[in-house]
């Protein structure tokens, strides 16, 4: 009775109020949200490196110490070992030299030699815990950045300039020390703890060879057990090498290229080709090229492989640039990078595709041994050591 009352009424109202367009109330509800996230925004930062890079490190550390005051930690299940004293001296060098890093890093040449001595003792480390892959790709890339950053220092001051305030670096340093101490703590608890399960690296020492027909279990890893992220790994390397290229390429056809061909950066010598520089680094570049394709070929038995030949052949390559010149470099060049990285790609995808011929899986693991006349027994190499060569030898061209 109440609802055939109030129809009549009620009809008149809902015919005399205007019907909500839907694109309308869409706009309006985008807008609100777009200003309250520019309002956000705004607060939060300014476009400063350092303040981003605070509320990061702020946001790791507060969700690092809530797990770590709710998870219930046990404590220490595993004993503290001794120290040595050849670790203790390389564990002080490494101390030493990140902080004068800190104290020096305004003058980029110091700041840079500083940056080499920590990733040497990082190598040193490596390769004292028994890691001697991990040491040989670690020195490798700490030559080919520091050959890199050297050619680069040369369009940049030879100081960086103080553009903040005594409080902000004051802040920045709390900050960072906070930051060293928490992971600090975070690793020591983790190292003197057991396992929660079972680790896989037994599985990986069983299987090594019986699966991926290979004694060194890290390249076994690689190229075997976890290809499908080696070969996302080196597919991403070319395209982002391919983007870098295209981007440089592009600008240095506009203003900016004509601007780098007119540098003239502070002389430090008076010739800029020195000639004992030029004549070793030629002559290096031959043995690199043998050292390398050693380096390739043992790697799947033995410390090495296609990611630290790639290295190795990179550093000779890289040092042509550094010592002769980019034009001298560049008119030598007889293959296209580009052409190295499509066939890198290539060799990846079809090592996988091959497995469907034999009825498995892509990327499932073949292997097969050949004994050269009067050589030891060796395994055949794989394509992949020879994609990681190709990807490297580009990146760190």
């Amino acid at each position: 009775m109440v609802l055939l009352a109030l129809n009549r009424p009620l009809i008149a109202l809902r015919d005399g109020l205007e019907r909500p367009d839907a694109k309308a109330l869409f706009d309006a509800v985008t807008r609100a949200a777009t200003c309250a996230a520019a309002r956000v925004t705004d607060r939060l930062t300014n476009g400063s490196m350092s303040r981003a890079l605070a509320g990061f490190t702020l946001t790791v550390l507060g969700c690092g110490f809530w797990a770590f005051a709710t998870g219930g930690w046990r404590g220490a299940t595993r004993p503290m070992l001794e120290v040595p004293a050849v670790p203790l001296v390389g564990w002080l060098a490494l101390m030493v030299a990140t902080g004068c890093m800190v104290a020096f890093h305004r003058r980029r040449l110091l700041a840079l030699v500083l940056v080499g001595i920590v990733g040497l003792m990082v190598s040193a480390s490596f390769l004292y815990l028994s890691a001697p892959d991990l040491a040989l790709t670690q020195i490798s890339v700490e030559v080919v950045t520091v050959i890199l950053l050297l050619l680069a220092l040369n369009f940049l001051p030879k100081r960086t300039p103080v553009e903040s305030p005594g409080r902000q670096r004051g802040i920045d340093a709390f900050i960072a020390v906070l930051a060293g101490l928490g992971f600090g703590a975070l690793a020591h608890a983790v190292m003197r703890s057991d396992f929660a399960l079972l680790p896989i690296s037994g599985y990986m020492l069983e299987n090594s060879h019986t699966l991926g027909g290979g004694d060194n279990v890290v390249n076994v890893i690689l190229v075997d057990f976890r290809g499908y992220d080696t070969f996302g790994e080196i597919t991403v390397l070319g395209i982002a090498a391919l983007a870098i290229f295209a981007l440089t390429e592009a600008l240095l056809a506009r203003a900016g290229g004509w601007r780098l061909l007119g540098w003239r950066g502070a002389r430090r010598a008076g010739d800029r080709h020195p000639l004992p520089l030029l004549v070793v680094t030629r002559l290096v570049l031959p043995l690199s090229l043998v050292v390398g394709l050693y380096i390739f070929l043992r790697g799947h038995n033995a410390p090495g492989g296609g990611f630290i030949a790639g290295l190795v052949v990179s550093v000779a390559l890289v040092s042509q640039y550094m010592a002769s010149g980019y034009a001298w470099a560049q008119d030598r060049q007889r293959i296209s990078y580009h052409a190295l990285i499509g066939a890198g790609v290539i060799a990846a995808g079809l090592t996988g595709i091959g497995a469907w011929f034999a009825g498995q899986p892509f990327l499932t693991s073949a292997y097969g041994y050949v004994e050269l006349p009067g050589l030891d027994p060796s395994s055949w190499p794989r394509p992949w050591a020879l994609t990681w060569a190709c990807s490297f030898a580009w990146w760190a061209r």
